[in-house]
């Protein structure tokens, strides 16, 4: 069977399956909708009227302020959003993980987050959130997909600084050869900085992947076995097919641990501003969860051969 073919019969099942038993279900969440609409609209108006108190009483407009304000404001209304999300999720996702083969849901901690601190495919980082994570098997491939958002945090107060080390999606895929090194494909930098001083920095004939990755590696045999010209090629096309701004990966223990950043809330339904059964988000977070699966035929882990 073709992968597309693959694809198609998912789409096909998830479409029969939410018409007849996603969709029915989901009007009795519409009040609950409503609800949660009220209150983000109350406090983005209390933020504004406090905004504009203080500009009056101070005579000046503290930009510091002002942004700390909305920040407040935007994380509450988000908080509320995702509430809501949460409460149609543990209702629905039971029925879509069912459409995509071997395929469970949590929201809940990454499983593998140890793993990719010691496989250097992040930076440090001393705060962690997380949001959807998924466990499955495609084509005798084990895989765990995690929502995350890794940052660092500094200062505090008006003097809090957040820095952004990784948001957006990691995937584990377990491979189909054994290795003992440790390489990691991340952005380029200019200074070439390794994630880690066991880890040197490596340059590979290919000029085009050149500009566009650093390679870092405690073996540079492996590593030239590992990233190999249809490797490069694939990789370079994956920034567009799956909209991310950036791609690291690692090869680690057996791993092949990928980071789509992207600023995007993925895998996200329940939005407040339309009507609970508006069957187009829900179309739109099946077809991102199929993305990832279809790193497993990106890749071609299923065969037994080099990548």
């Amino acid at each position: 069977m073709t992968e597309e073919k693959t694809y198609s019969q998912m789409r096909k099942k998830f479409q029969e399956v939410f018409f007849k038993k996603i969709s029915p279900g989901l009007s009795v969440y519409e009040a609950e909708r409503l609800r949660q609409f009220g209150y983000t609209r109350a406090v983005k108006i209390a933020a504004l009227i406090i905004i504009l108190v203080l500009v009056f009483l101070t005579k000046q407009i503290d930009i510091g302020l002002i942004l700390f304000i909305c920040f407040v404001a935007g994380a509450v209304c988000f908080g509320l959003k995702k509430k809501f999300e949460n409460e149609i999720k543990q209702k629905i996702m039971p029925y879509v993980c069912k459409c995509l083969g071997n395929l469970s849901w949590k929201n809940a901690q990454c499983s593998f987050e140890q793993l990719l601190c010691k496989s250097g495919i992040i930076d440090r980082y001393n705060c962690v959130s997380y949001d959807d994570s998924f466990t499955g098997n495609y084509k005798d491939i084990n895989y765990e997909i995690c929502e995350s958002w890794f940052t660092n945090e500094t200062g505090s107060g008006r003097h809090r600084r957040i820095e952004t080390i990784f948001r957006g999606v990691m995937v584990k895929l377990d491979m189909n050869k054994s290795f003992t090194g440790n390489t990691v494909i991340r952005p380029d930098t200019s200074l070439h900085r390794s994630p880690s001083q066991n880890l040197k920095h490596t340059t590979l004939e290919d000029v085009v992947f050149e500009k566009k990755f650093d390679v870092f590696t405690d073996d540079e045999v492996e590593a030239r076995y590992l990233i190999t010209p249809s490797f490069m090629e694939r990789l370079n096309n994956m920034k567009t097919a799956f909209e991310a701004y950036a791609i690291s990966c690692a090869f680690y223990d057996k791993y092949l641990l990928v980071g789509l950043s992207t600023s995007k809330d993925l895998f996200s339904i329940g939005d407040l501003n339309k009507p609970v059964n508006d069957d187009k988000q829900f179309f739109t977070m099946f077809e991102e969860i199929l993305s990832i699966i279809k790193l497993i035929d990106h890749f071609k882990l299923d065969q037994k051969i080099g990548l």
